[in-house]
């Protein structure tokens, strides 16, 4: 079954939802891949360092009276976390510095 268009008299728009996802990026800058993936970039880097914090601070609290905020492998969990994001986010530059080359070929001049 074909979805309705505009012209079909059971067509209705979805109406707007309250939620709106979250965005660093301003609405003017939703479609541009850079952008995008500077917001990325910020996410994961922000992501890492609340993993790192917590992981850091757990075993500093392993070595005092203070019952740390995760366990061993909690803390271990978290900078596997860690370690993969990095690595995820490297992979998505090394794509986009691949892809350099490319662009600039296409390029007319």
């Amino acid at each position: 079954m074909s979805e309705p268009t505009q012209n079909d008299p059971s067509y209705s728009p979805e109406p707007k939802a309250l939620h709106q996802p979250f965005s660093w990026l301003p609405a003017h800058h939703q479609l541009n891949a850079s952008a995008q993936f500077y917001a990325l970039t910020k996410d994961v880097c922000q992501g890492i360092q609340t993993c790192v914090d917590l992981a850091h601070f757990s075993v500093m609290d392993r070595g005092s009276d203070t019952t740390p905020v995760l366990n061993i492998e909690d803390t271990d969990r978290l900078l596997r976390l860690a370690v993969t994001s990095s690595r995820m986010l490297a992979q998505i530059a090394a794509v986009h510095i691949d892809g350099l080359d490319d662009r600039a070929i296409r390029k007319p001049t």
